[in-house]
């Protein structure tokens, strides 16, 4: 596996991917607020957000996932990427992110910044240590949309609110 390859695996693009959906979803909720920088900067930083909170839930699953059969050829689990690199990558994409989300709202990059906390930290620890990290992780899976919408419009108000309700009780 190329080093690109296993940077880009790191940061589990299908989790990335899927919540950047959300995040159009509620740039679509803040109906014809933001200009297309705006719309990308939105969508760019919250992806680059994302990937550095699961390159942190890569890094502390590392040792689980050499002795599971679906995650065992992940690229921390491998070796492919050293654990100092990991973090150092994961540092870079929050920084990234989080500033490409200021150039919105200081709301949108706050809300990031809240849902890397309770992914990276929360759910992460939680997971190995009660079934109930489920809920826990529902909470930042359901942040992204908040991040479109907030970084348009500025403001956390009940179109907001009815998405984020929305996810979370999907999730």
């Amino acid at each position: 596996m190329s080093q690109w390859r296993a940077y880009y695996l790191l940061a589990k693009p299908g989790i990335v991917y899927g919540n950047t959906i959300s995040v159009v979803a509620g740039m679509f909720a803040a109906t014809g607020q933001g200009s297309i920088p705006s719309c990308v900067a939105t969508m760019c930083g919250t992806a680059l957000v994302m990937a550095s909170s699961c390159v942190v839930n890569n890094y502390y699953d590392r040792q689980i996932d050499r002795a599971m059969e679906r995650t065992k050829d992940r690229p921390l689990a491998t070796g492919a990427i050293s654990p100092s690199k990991a973090i150092i990558y994961a540092m870079i994409l929050f920084l990234l992110g989080f500033g490409l989300l200021l150039t919105t709202t200081l709301l949108a990059a706050l809300l990031a910044a809240l849902g890397w906390v309770l992914y990276a930290v929360v759910y992460t620890f939680l997971k190995h240590r009660t079934p109930y990290a489920t809920l826990v992780g529902a909470i930042p899976g359901a942040i992204p949309p908040l991040v479109g919408y907030t970084a348009l419009t500025g403001q956390l108000d009940g179109r907001a609110l009815i998405l984020f309700l929305t996810l979370l009780t999907w999730q």
